[in-house]
């Protein structure tokens, strides 16, 4: 049984975009431009696919059939991984709302996107360790096979919203892809 094996295989895709995210806060630390087109991509990457696709399937799926099963044992757990899910959320958002004024060069953009991508990569780079390592095995351990097959079916139905899961994934490489070339060429 390995029903976290699809939420980490999503984890090794925005792990990609949080090195270009990385990459681009060391460029704008010491003074080099990052085209404002990188930021809108990175944005619509971050909203789509890892709070709308990814963390919905965590939030809603996995630590509900968790918080049901174990009956508040693991709440608190859930309850930092969520946090670390809105902090992230809020970095996202206050970047999207710097970029008009950054496009136009505003110091006081520039250091607003600098400050929420720090958080963004930093916090999302632990989230992810902690949820690969220590969270996901133990709910692994504590979901049954039938539990693990239905929350597969449930992961599968929640990917329909979207088209499919394999669309999904190769939309958002696509754009991972994207980013990538925007940043070496900026």
């Amino acid at each position: 049984m390995h029903v976290t094996r699809v939420l980490i295989q999503e984890h090794v895709l925005i792990k990609q975009v949080l090195i270009l995210l990385d990459r681009s806060r060391q460029a704008l630390e010491t003074g080099d431009p990052v085209p404002a087109l990188f930021f809108e991509k990175a944005v619509t990457f971050c909203e789509q696919f890892a709070d709308q696709f990814h963390h919905f399937k965590e939030e809603f799926l996995l630590f509900g059939m968790l918080s049901y099963k174990k009956q508040g044992e693991l709440d608190t757990a859930m309850g930092v991984l969520r946090y670390q899910h809105e902090r992230c959320k809020q970095s996202i958002a206050r970047i999207k709302t710097a970029l008009p004024r950054y496009e136009e060069n505003d110091e006081m953009a520039v250091t607003r996107v600098l400050e929420n991508l720090s958080v963004y990569v930093s916090l999302l780079h632990r989230h992810i360790g902690m949820e690969d390592r220590i969270f996901f095995p133990m709910a692994e351990k504590a979901l049954s096979s039938e539990e693990a097959d239905s929350l597969e079916a449930q992961f599968a139905q929640q990917a329909q919203r979207f088209g499919s899961a394999e669309t999904v994934f190769a939309t958002h490489q696509t754009l991972a892809d994207e980013l990538n070339t925007i940043l070496a060429t900026g």
